[in-house]
């Protein structure tokens, strides 16, 4: 019913018009993640009929090396499955659908009293925001390849992974603007206390930078917009 509905929106208003409108991409977006989602479903569903099938009317042996590939649907547990497995991408994919319909929630809430003056502050501040993210990003990039500049040749040779990959760069920086990294990350079990303590203070910097900082110019922004529309 919601795909035919914003099907005939956009008969209606036209493609450039739909697109201009924020609460048109955010239905749009969610109906074609959940779109994806089925399909993915329904192509598990496939292989795993497929697989019973060809158990039920051929075979009696599971263990035969010329099985049918889609077999593995029927015999893998689900910690075996590949992770390109349609009903696990359909699982995730489902997941974000989900929040991005409770999102549009916020369509009615500028009509309250209470949380309007919320909504409206942050819908003005987005402009801010943005140019606030591109200083973040900059800030966020420069100190994830030099930590990972610094440990790549220290794969293996470390307490944990951090920053020994771009992605486990990424992951253990992002987390320290919450608190979720742990001081040992720059530690290495080689005497190279030269690198270790470049990495102690470049470490420091950037969780001074970020968390003190720049995060505290953003709640600053923030509620500098929400007093003025207050």
């Amino acid at each position: 019913g919601m795909i035919w509905s914003e099907c005939k929106e956009i008969w209606s208003q036209g493609p450039k018009e739909y697109l201009f409108e924020l609460w048109n991409m955010l239905d749009f977006g969610m109906l074609a993640i959940f779109a994806a989602s089925f399909i993915a479903r329904f192509m598990a569903f496939w292989h795993a009929s497929r697989a019973q099938n060809f158990v039920d009317t051929h075979m009696k042996d599971l263990t035969s090396p010329t099985l049918d590939p889609s077999i593995k649907y029927y015999t893998l547990a689900r910690i075996n499955w590949d992770p390109s497995d349609p009903q696990i991408i359909s699982e995730g994919l489902y997941a974000i659908a989900v929040v991005l319909s409770f999102s549009r929630i916020a369509y009615i809430l500028p009509a309250n009293e209470s949380f309007g003056p919320l909504q409206i502050s942050l819908g003005r501040t987005v402009k801010d925001i943005f140019k606030f993210m591109v200083i973040f990003i900059m800030v966020f990039v420069a100190f994830m390849i030099g930590m990972f500049n610094l440990y790549s040749y220290y794969l293996g040779a470390k307490q944990n992974e951090a920053f020994t990959t771009v992605e486990e760069s990424f992951k253990t920086l992002f987390w320290a603007i919450f608190g979720l990294s742990e001081v040992k990350s720059v530690v290495i079990n080689y005497k190279h206390k030269f690198i270790e303590n470049i990495g102690y203070v470049l470490y420091g910097v950037y969780n001074v930078t970020m968390v003190i900082v720049l995060l505290n110019m953003l709640i600053a922004m923030i509620n500098s917009s929400f007093q003025e529309i207050e």
